[in-house]
């Protein structure tokens, strides 16, 4: 009795997975950092459910970001969906000889759109550093935060749920030109991206 329910509640847990796996994430990877290069960035990227690609857009000095990008839904359609969102950060604490960190509070708005339809609010706390060498521009990062998340469609009931991923990345640069750019989000979300940023004029 007790093998068949914990078989049961396994099977139950694998469906939902791979319901939610069939969305597009606007945010995974979200890519900002406390000291992420303004510009244009253009990435390849799996949000977790198949292959796309994304533009992101961050003004020089400013605290808001644009994303706009298309992705496989993944499942046995492997349909194309949109997705977009809007991320906004702001200053916490600058590192100083006590704390070795820059840190910044971040949050976002977007959706994937594509059979169903996923909207996303993340709200969690970027950490990170800017580390110059006389060859190399280097910016690691680590993002914890919360997301909730609304589904809408007909493979899947309308609900809310809320989760929790890590946003590792990195950015580095050789020149002024232009910036290599990785991230990976991991736990609730899963979903890696890279790319270039160049710089606006």
């Amino acid at each position: 009795m007790r093998t068949g329910i914990a078989g049961l509640v396994l099977f139950v847990v694998l469906f939902s997975t791979s319901q939610a796996d069939a969305q597009v994430p606007w945010d995974s990877p979200l890519m900002v950092g406390p000291g992420s290069p303004g510009g244009v960035s253009v990435l390849l990227t799996d949000p977790g459910a198949g292959i796309g690609a994304f533009v992101h857009w961050q003004g020089q000095g400013s605290h808001l970001g644009y994303r706009l990008g298309l992705a496989e839904e993944g499942g046995a359609d492997n349909k194309l969906a949109i997705f977009g969102g809007l991320d906004i950060s702001g200053r916490v604490l600058d590192h100083s000889n006590d704390f070795p960190l820059d840190l910044i509070w971040v949050a976002g708005i977007g959706g994937g759109f594509g059979s169903d339809v996923l909207l996303s609010f993340p709200f969690g706390i970027s950490m990170g550093r800017v580390l110059n060498t006389e060859e190399v521009w280097f910016h690691p990062y680590l993002t914890p935060r919360l997301i909730v998340d609304a589904f809408f469609g007909d493979s899947r009931r309308d609900d809310l749920e809320l989760g929790l991923a890590l946003d590792l990345g990195a950015d580095f640069a050789f020149s002024s030109n232009w910036t290599f750019r990785f991230g990976a989000s991991v736990g609730d979300r899963e979903g890696l991206a890279f790319g270039l940023a160049l710089p606006i004029g």
